[in-house]
């Protein structure tokens, strides 16, 4: 028998909420919020030439200003090849700076243009808007017990127990 198959639950045992009805079900609801929580987003970065990628880039740049192309690439998890393209594109664009670190000459810090903050703002906006209506309609204890759910599945793959 598979070690995959060893480590589910038997219906007897597992709990309510870690049945494998309820994860798919969870797991749909996520991907169902997502494509709501982007979907304006979407129409104006497809306007502007941008997609999900440049998006990302532009949401963690502005959260975290400084932040490096080696911190961004873990943080996305997606190759060197495809977060230099998106960086050269918003360089391009002039919606983002990479400079060069006093200290360390190998590290290329990111900011945001005023154009970069400009346009990150209006996207935000859009994504505050739909889940401050969830979080109003859910209440602060399911906010809460969202969060808390949340935060495990943050960790990179590496790092999460099994």
């Amino acid at each position: 028998m598979s070690s995959r198959l060893m480590d589910v639950p038997s219906s007897a045992t597992a709990h309510l909420y870690l049945r494998e009805d309820r994860i798919r079900q969870s797991y749909e609801a996520m991907m169902l919020a997502w494509r709501t929580l982007n979907a304006d987003c979407e129409a104006l970065l497809r306007e502007k030439g941008l997609g999900p990628a440049h998006h990302r880039i532009l949401f963690l740049t502005a959260a975290h200003p400084g932040i490096t192309p080696g911190v961004l690439l873990n943080s996305l998890g997606i190759t060197k090849q495809s977060l230099g393209r998106a960086l050269g594109d918003l360089r391009e664009r002039k919606l983002l700076i990479q400079e060069e670190d006093r200290h360390d000459r190998r590290k290329r810090p990111l900011r945001l243009t005023a154009s970069g903050e400009a346009l990150e703002r209006e996207l935000f906006l859009m994504i505050r808007e739909v889940m401050t209506r969830a979080y109003r309609e859910a209440g602060m204890t399911a906010v809460e017990g969202f969060r808390r759910v949340l935060a495990p599945l943050q960790a990179p793959s590496e790092s999460r127990a099994r």
